[in-house]
């Protein structure tokens, strides 16, 4: 490793690149020719007191081994022009860990037209081109942290830690040697776990895809080459295509509001359905053949159709809608899919009771709302398709990544190939939900526009040229795990206090041996399970076992917290979990001196330093700016700020739970707790 200061450094000090030879090149490649050289770039900021900018003090950029530093705009543009003049011409990959960050900055410095940049959502960058130098965003091809993507790969210069942030700092600050380690090692340590990212996968800067999406799309499009001609008949038409789009639902999380608000003492008892998703696409029924509409649709014809083993997608109007049981503990229908919702009682977001309502469903969905629910029901149109298992490619795709993933768990030398595995199986769900249509957008001087030249059904037929997979298999796959889900919420009756996609939360015991047997025989029949280094066979779609809690407390869906033999542990969305629980002790011991930091976690209780921000995006070049006698020239940029975050639940929610301990403190009795 050799570190250059750029303002001492001539061209001819930049290392000479390469040409890349692959025969991993394909059609789409072919157009451009890399070096094989790696490189990447960082840059350090902070924020200027008073006025809410940040400025640059120092960049690194690592070519190979070889570390570039500089601390003003100038002498990185002097960096790049002499970076074009020794690359040849060819393209050279420059990776950035979250380049939609580095991007604002960059963009007062260089002038992108839309073709340079490359943005999958407004403010989040994937791809971004000077002349022929490409920025890739790491952190899209990993999802993972820096500080992780080096640890997992154990590289040589792993991100360092000890670095303090609050302090202010600008180009002429003076940086320690540990400072510019901690800098160094950002960049140096980026290329190595790239290297070994590349080489665990057998990839080239040719292969080696954009996201890590991309790997489980290479992998499922590859196995379901023979499948093409089946999956071209069964791709929905637009009507469906906007039917399917309202029905899609994610998991079903929720908090019992009979429990809401309550330390519950233990034993509190979690399960988790293993491997839930995967489970679903192996063992459940799909729409594998074309939609057709329902003639004349009724609530009596889509029963029969039902009966009949078709699967269905319709829209439904519901009129008078209450509980079958008002002490049902997770109500299935969310006002949040409801087209509309007329004088509604909700509980955190689901119907109680309604005068009207009108959403989308599929015949999963309808069996769970009508086993809760009472209504006069209106079918205004639908569709029909045959039910029938996945193509072979994706459950193939599955069952290798479901035994990868369990023979090499806690196999030493091989934790690398078990993540690998784990993280394509659970890839391969996240890859069916992806919106075939969803449009472009546009880059214009840091404005961020949706593209539409091209209509939502023009973006659909385009899709359907290069698809290998449909996206009801996405919406009928959560619809089985919430099924699934929904087996394990009957078992635990009262004893209900949490669901969340794939895990329930109870009190009391539940036996699901009769559930988990019914799973076991599914499992074998499809090939989806397989035996650990221990010589335990798991079945996917199963409950196991979690975790027992000494003591839960929940606020409401993805707020909880509990303690058990390894001390507290917070859940709730935008707080870190360390942070969180630390934050937790600290307070609950100072205010009425208890060790299990559960009495603070209620309404009102702030997480201060829990690792949540918000970006503060400042679009126009500042300008000018006198500090501590230097002239300073302040260009785009991002303000990264740090947030409070304050538990609070709606009025309405509130209101609920103080209805309902009357009824809690009776079944509490009879679990003997509380």
């Amino acid at each position: 490793m050799r570190i250059h200061k750029v303002k001492d450094i001539h061209i001819g000090d930049l290392p000479q690149f390469h040409v890349c030879y692959s025969s991993n090149r394909n059609r789409n490649a072919a157009r451009k020719i890399y070096n094989r050289e790696l490189c990447a770039f960082d840059i350090e900021t902070s924020t200027i007191p008073g006025i809410n900018q940040a400025v640059m003090y120092i960049w690194q950029f690592a070519i190979e081994d070889q570390v570039y530093i500089g601390r003003t705009w100038e002498e990185f543009k002097k960096f790049m022009g002499f970076l074009k003049a020794v690359t040849h011409g060819r393209t050279t990959i420059v990776f950035v860990h979250n380049l939609s960050y580095e991007i604002q900055f960059l963009s007062g410095i260089f002038h992108f037209n839309n073709e340079d940049i490359f943005p999958t959502e407004p403010r989040h960058v994937l791809r971004a081109n000077i002349d022929n130098i490409e920025f890739r965003c790491s952190y899209r091809l990993t999802n993972l942290s820096l500080d992780k993507f080096t640890e997992r790969y154990n590289v040589e210069h792993k991100k360092l830690h000890d670095f303090d942030y609050s302090v202010t700092r600008y180009p002429w600050t003076e940086i320690s040697d540990k400072e510019l380690s901690y800098c160094v090692n950002d960049v140096l340590g980026l290329v190595e776990a790239v290297h070994a990212l590349m080489s665990l996968n057998d990839d080239d800067i040719y292969s080696l895809p954009l996201t890590s999406t991309g790997f489980v799309r290479r992998e499922c499009k590859r196995n379901m080459k023979s499948q093409k001609a089946q999956i071209l008949k069964a791709f929905p038409d637009y009507e469906v295509f906007k039917l399917l789009r309202r029905e899609f639902r994610g998991g079903n999380t929720h908090a019992n509001r009979y429990y809401s608000d309550e330390i519950i003492t233990g034993p509190v008892y979690s399960k988790d359905i293993s491997s839930s998703y995967p489970a679903q696409q192996c063992t459940k029924l799909f729409p594998v053949g074309p939609f057709e509409p329902i003639k004349s649709p009724s609530c009596i014809l889509v029963d029969r159709l039902i009966d009949l083993g078709r699967a269905v997608l319709f829209e439904v109007i519901l009129y008078d809608v209450e509980l079958r049981d008002r002490y049902t503990s997770v109500p299935y229908i969310p006002t949040a899919k409801c087209s509309y919702c007329y004088n509604v009682s909700a509980d955190n977001g689901r119907v109680l009771s309604a005068s009207e309502l009108c959403m989308v469903v599929n015949e999963i969905d309808w069996r769970i709302i009508v086993s809760q629910y009472k209504f006069d029901a209106l079918v205004t149109y639908g569709f029909k398709a045959e039910l029938g298992k996945l193509p072979q490619g994706l459950i193939d795709t599955n069952i290798e990544y479901f035994k990868k993933k369990t023979e090499l768990k806690g196999i030493k030398s091989q934790e690398l190939f078990y993540l690998k595995s784990k993280e394509l199986l659970n890839g391969i769900y996240g890859m069916s939900v992806q919106n075939p249509a969803k449009g472009s957008i546009l880059f214009n001087d840091c404005l961020y526009q949706d593209d539409e030249s091209k209509t939502e059904e023009e973006l659909l037929t385009i899709a359907k040229k290069k698809a290998f997979t449909l996206y009801q298999f996405g919406c009928w796959t959560t619809a089985h795990a919430r099924d699934s889900l929904q087996h394990g919420i009957d078992l635990c009756g009262d004893g209900l206090i949490y669901v969340d996609t794939d895990s329930c939360k109870y009190m009391g015991e539940v036996d699901f041996t009769e559930y988990n047997k019914d799973r076991i025989k599914a499992s074998i029949d499809s090939g989806l399970y397989a035996t650990d280094k221990h010589g335990i066979t798991h079945y996917a779609g199963t409950y196991e076992d979690d975790g027992v809690y000494n003591a839960f407390i929940t606020q409401g869906a993805k707020k909880y917290a509990y303690t058990d033999a390894d001390g507290l542990h917070v859940t709730v969305s935008g707080v870190g979990k360390r942070k969180g629980s630390e934050s937790l002790i600290f307070n609950s011991w100072y205010k009425d001196g208890s060790y299990t930091g559960l009495e603070a976690f209620r309404d009102g209780y702030i997480f201060h330093n829990c690792g949540k921000t918000r970006s503060i995006f400042n679009d126009s070049n500042y300008g000018e700016y006198m500090i501590d006698g230097h002239k300073l020239f302040i260009t785009r940029n991002v303000v990264i700020e740090e947030q409070d975050y304050t538990l609070s639940k709606t009025a309405e929610y509130s209101e609920l739970i103080k209805e309902s301990k009357q009824y809690l403190y009776k079944i509490m009795k009879s679990f003997d707790t509380f």
